[in-house]
């Protein structure tokens, strides 16, 4: 009972102190509470107190680094678990004092999302407010910013500005959030000059308020702000000219035409004035000049996206001191101010004109710190190509001491640090020197007072249409001596684009060439040359030379109705008496690619004559040229040997009675022909008679079709046939030839430069005589054969000789059609004696064969009769015992010969009757 009542007390006392543990628990719950929510309206004060020291404060720093832990409590349905939720507005408003702009510079920006999404958490900032009481909604947003990238420096337009956080994030790591510097600048810089009254961004620049200063975009160099427009009108005093120079400039880069952010710059008062330059993107030192005394600028914003572009900063003067334009120009059709710049001139041919161009204020002193381009441009276009001719008629631009030179100086040794005049002729040089840069080079460079009589005054021939020259000046010096600077005069020619010496006057295309190697080409190639144009070529060589003539390309105009409108001829030229004779080679056009060709023997001149029509061009052509030593006779008559790198070969054949016809093969035929290969054969046959030529084999590199023929590695001619020039693989393109005398040239011709080298070709010939429309009774002999359809008259030993000497001009081959008979008779009657031949020899083989078959069974029934009378004298011998074996070694030779033989036939020697039965009884007993 005791022990109950002491469980019982037990019992008692531990609820009384879990009761009171339970009251202290509560206690300090409660008294948590109260400290958690007075640090947290400490913090709410606090925290006032510091946004207004930021608003009233010219300098600050505006932090954001973490959420507050909670914001809103909501219960669910465990409350001892409660859900925490954020939803955090934050608005910071910035106001600065009279005539001053917020500046915002953020140091360290983290926020949630990315710049693709900014649902969770964002900062928008809005610089374009106008007064502190502006509804941001109303209010034109500037930028929406989150993830890692911090927005641009930000200036506002007036002197108010206001940002706003939104967040719903649950990140609190120690570095989320922006930390941001602020400032209170003053606005004057923004004020460019004078206010237009009724626009907000208007301003009037003028000289007498001052003549140089610098001009910033509204908000520079914060980003821009959006679908705006700014207007600048600079005035000057007349006789200025103003210089725009920008150091910084960023306009958010739209396309190539900048349709939407860019500057405009007029060269004039108003918008109707010519346009000097739009531009927007990314600029480096970009200057540009007036070319009067005033300038208007405008400037436009749109709202491009993701883009915070920090505008311009402009330093601009006004200074009569520029260069005089319309002194420059001396009022010269074609010689125009390219308008932006100081002093940079156009200089444009009006089809063979001439124009002169001087320094600045020629001839006075230039002005220092001044660099002028000229850029001279001949005409080119379908139907006109010119080069560039530049002399100097003084030049006087000293950069060292001002004494005269004592000798004309050398270009590799001049060198100009502080005035020069450059020209450049080649593509990249005058890119260089185009392109605005310090490292132009030029080809040539000239300074100093250069005497008249130099060579340093040109001419200077430009390489194409074009070229550019440079006047520099960094510093001015005199030397009382005038003039001062430089003068020169430009004449414009048409350039064929043809090496070689020029004669006659320049817009006639006639060229000479003597140099041992060399190559022209028809006008302006690998251009179209041009329309009705008729150029020249003169290759001369010396006495005891002739020239290889071959073609790298030909392209000529032409169709099918006239493929020769567009056409190229080749001479030999022959000096007799003094006196010139021109010998036409050969003409081609449109369907012929000329093969190789070497000058007639006796000829060292060659000359091509290229003409085009009214209608229709191409790329045209390129030559080749080799100027060597003759050959000693025109045809060769010995063995065939190779003359300086040239293998030359060939002979002079003449017809015989006993040698009416033969065979013209090329080098090494059947195997491959070389490079440089020059033959020519001579056939002369009887008088009266004439060469019939044709082909029986060819292949020759190159291409022949019905209508065209492109033998540019290798080519076969034949004097007076039908086609110019024969090659290709294909020999039914040589018809049959006929020569109109008794005599007849055939040559074979291979580039000097790699050949494939083919098989080459087979050409016979043959002596005939055409009585087509004649008396054939003429042809009447033994001695003779006349063809029956084309008429011809030939040899009769030609007959049967395997090759068609009939056909020309029909298909006769009646010469052989009789052979043809007496080959098949003779067949015949080599069958029929080959079949009587071998019935002989098979009825000889069978009569043997029977002879021996019976001889055999003679031989086999004497043998039989002859053992059968044997056996019958034989007496019986009683067969002994088998169990004893024999050897064959052990019998006699009779012996062992019946025992075979009775073994082999098994014949039994005949038993008496009355034998039988006693040896029946003998068995069995």
């Amino acid at each position: 009972m005791r022990s109950l009542e002491r469980i019982v007390e037990t019992r008692i006392e531990l609820l009384e102190w879990d009761s009171k543990e339970t009251k202290e628990d509560c206690a300090r719950c409660r008294a948590l509470d109260c400290d958690i929510i007075f640090a947290l309206l400490f913090t709410i004060v606090i925290a006032c107190l510091l946004v207004l020291i930021m608003v009233f404060w010219l300098k600050g720093v505006l932090q954001y680094e973490d959420l507050p832990k909670q914001l809103a409590i909501s219960h669910g349905v465990n409350n001892s678990k409660p859900e925490q939720q954020y939803n955090l507005q934050c608005v910071y408003t910035f106001v600065a004092g009279p005539r001053q702009r917020v500046r915002l510079e953020f140091d360290h920006f983290l926020l949630s999302g990315s710049s693709e999404n900014c649902d969770i958490e964002y900062v928008d900032i809005y610089s374009e407010v106008e007064s502190v009481d502006e509804d941001i909604l109303s209010s034109a947003l500037g930028g929406r910013y989150c993830g890692t990238v911090a927005p641009h420096v930000r200036i506002s337009l007036r002197h108010v500005m206001k940002i706003v956080l939104h967040s719903r994030s649950t990140n609190h790591e120690d570095s989320h959030g922006f930390r941001a510097k602020y400032s209170f600048i003053p606005e004057d810089k923004f004020i460019a000059g004078e206010p237009v009254s009724g626009k907000k961004c208007s301003y009037i620049i003028d000289s007498s308020d001052r003549k140089i200063g610098t001009l910033y975009s509204p908000t520079y160099p914060g980003t821009y702000p959006h679908n705006m427009h700014c207007s600048y009108l600079m005035k000057g005093y007349r006789g200025e000219r103003i210089r725009l120079f920008f150091t910084d400039f960023d306009i958010f880069f739209g396309g190539e035409h900048c349709p939407y952010d860019s500057i405009t710059i007029f060269d004039g008062p108003t918008p109707s004035s010519p346009i000097i330059r739009k531009v927007c993107g990314l600029q480096q030192r970009m200057e540009i000049y007036s070319m009067t005394n005033s300038l208007l600028i405008h400037f436009n914003t749109t709202h491009p996206a993701k883009s915070d572009p920090r505008g311009f900063i402009m330093d601009y003067e006004f200074s009569s001191r520029f260069v005089n334009i319309d002194k420059l120009l001396n009022k010269q059709r074609g010689v125009t101010h390219i308008r932006g710049t100081e002093c940079d001139v156009r200089v444009e041919s009006n089809r063979e004109t001439t124009h002169t161009i001087s320094s600045p204020n020629y001839p006075e002193v230039y002005p220092a710190n001044t660099t002028c381009t000229y850029i001279i441009h001949g005409l080119q276009g379908e139907q006109n190509l010119e080069k560039v001719i530049l002399t100097f008629d003084s030049i006087a631009v000293l950069s060292f001491d001002t004494s005269p030179a004592t000798a004309p100086p050398s270009v590799d040794d001049i060198a100009c640090p502080s005035a020069w005049v450059g020209i450049a002729i080649g593509e990249g040089n005058m890119k260089a020197v185009m392109s605005s840069t310090d490292d132009s080079i030029f080809d040539v460079t000239l300074c100093e007072r250069i005497p008249s009589d130099s060579p340093l005054l040109g001419p200077y021939i430009s390489e194409g249409p074009r070229m550019v020259m440079q006047f520099g000046s960094t510093d001015t010096r005199d030397d009382r001596i005038t003039p001062i600077g430089f003068k020169a005069t430009i004449e414009f020619k048409t350039d064929f684009g043809v090496t070689g010496e020029s004669l006659g006057t320049s817009n006639e295309c006639r060229f000479r060439f003597t140099s041992s190697t060399g190559f022209f080409n028809s006008p302006r190639y690998p251009a179209n040359y041009p329309l009705d144009t008729n150029c020249t070529y003169y290759i001369v060589g010396q006495p005891g030379r002739e020239i290889l003539l071959h073609f790298e390309q030909f392209a000529l105009s032409g169709d099918n109705d006239n493929n020769c409108n567009d056409y190229l001829d080749v001479y030999d030229v022959f000096v007799k008496n003094g006196k010139e004779e021109l010998k036409l080679k050969e003409r081609y056009c449109s369907d012929t690619f000329p093969g190789p060709s070497v000058s007639a023997f006796g000829s060292h001149e060659m000359r091509v004559v290229f003409t085009s029509g009214s209608s229709g061009t191409a790329n045209g052509f390129k030559a080749l040229f080799e100027i060597r030593t003759a050959r000693k006779e025109d045809v060769p008559h010995g063995e065939a040997h190779i003359r300086r790198g040239a293998y030359r070969c060939g002979s002079v054949i003449n017809s015989t009675s006993l040698k009416p016809n033969g065979l013209i093969i090329s080098p090494n035929y059947p195997v491959k022909y070389n490079k440089d290969v020059h033959c020519d054969w001579q056939i002369n046959v009887k008088e009266g008679y004439q060469v019939l030529l044709k082909m029986e084999a060819i292949d020759v590199e190159g291409e022949m079709t019905s209508d065209s023929a492109s033998c540019q590695k290798a080519v076969i001619r034949v004097e007076g046939a039908p086609r110019t020039e024969y090659c290709g693989t294909k020999r039914e393109f040589f018809e049959a030839y006929l020569s109109p005398t008794n005599s007849v040239r055939i040559s074979f011709l291979t580039a000097p430069d790699k050949v494939n080298g083919l098989k080459g070709f087979n050409l016979s010939w043959t002596e005939v005589k055409n009585l087509s429309g004649k008396d054939e009774s003429v042809c009447k002999s033994d001695l003779l054969y006349l063809c029956t359809y084309s008429k011809l008259c030939i040899d009769a030993k030609l007959r049967c000789n395997g090759l068609d000497n009939c056909g020309y001009g029909v298909q006769d081959d009646t010469d052989e059609q009789h052979c043809s008979l007496k080959e098949k008779t003779a067949d015949r009657t080599v069958v029929i004696a080959a079949i009587f031949c071998g019935g002989i020899f098979v009825f000889i083989c069978g009569f043997f064969l029977y002879l021996f078959k019976k001889k055999l069974e003679r031989k086999k029934k004497s043998k039989r009769k002859n053992d059968t009378k044997h056996r019958q004298r034989q007496p019986y011998r009683q067969q002994k015992p088998m169990h004893k074996q024999h050897c064959d070694s052990e019998l006699s030779p009779p012996a062992t010969s019946r025992f075979v033989h009775h073994d082999a036939t098994g014949i039994m020697p005949p038993i008496p009757l009355h034998q039988i039965g006693s040896s029946s009884r003998d068995m069995y007993s």
